[in-house]
């Protein structure tokens, strides 16, 4: 009789403390999620600060077309060649405005479609603090970090 007696003392034992375990991750994987969901407002705020960054950015393009459009080629091989090089550094320059451009106008396409700020590789959402430091971030720091170490083999 003392087997029976100590018997379910054992096992009521062992299932509170699963559940002690279990409730811990549970809670702080909702915390988790909460802390890396964007409000509308932080949405909102980010999408007047990528529509000013579009403002400039198509500001300077357009201002180095006229600046370049208005200087005349004048001079020596070497000042041509100086020139030349000039264009195309403001070339590689307006190529880069470019693709932060489109990136812009994607991240704004995805708030209208309300998919922003998820990864377009694995679907979850990207950190608060990649969206905070790049507005128009795709995906979510380990899915980029896989990107660069394929392109790199």
């Amino acid at each position: 009789m003392k087997k029976t007696k100590s018997a379910p003392k054992k096992t009521a034992a062992k299932p509170a403390a699963k559940k002690t375990v279990h409730a811990k991750p549970a809670k702080h994987a909702a915390h988790s999620a909460e802390k890396d969901t964007l409000t509308r407002q932080e949405i909102a705020e980010i999408a007047e600060s990528l529509n000013e960054m579009k403002a400039d950015i198509s500001k300077n393009v357009e201002d180095k077309k006229n600046l370049d459009l208005l200087e005349p080629e004048v001079g020596d091989s070497i000042d041509q060649a100086t020139q030349s090089l000039d264009k195309e550094i403001l070339f590689e320059l307006s190529d880069n405005e470019r693709r932060i451009l489109r990136d812009i106008d994607a991240a704004l396409r995805k708030m209208e479609k309300g998919t922003y700020g998820l990864c377009e590789h694995c679907k979850k959402p990207i950190e608060k603090k990649r969206i905070k430091a790049l507005p128009s971030a795709r995906y979510c720091m380990a899915c980029q970090s896989g990107s660069e170490k394929s392109r790199q083999a």
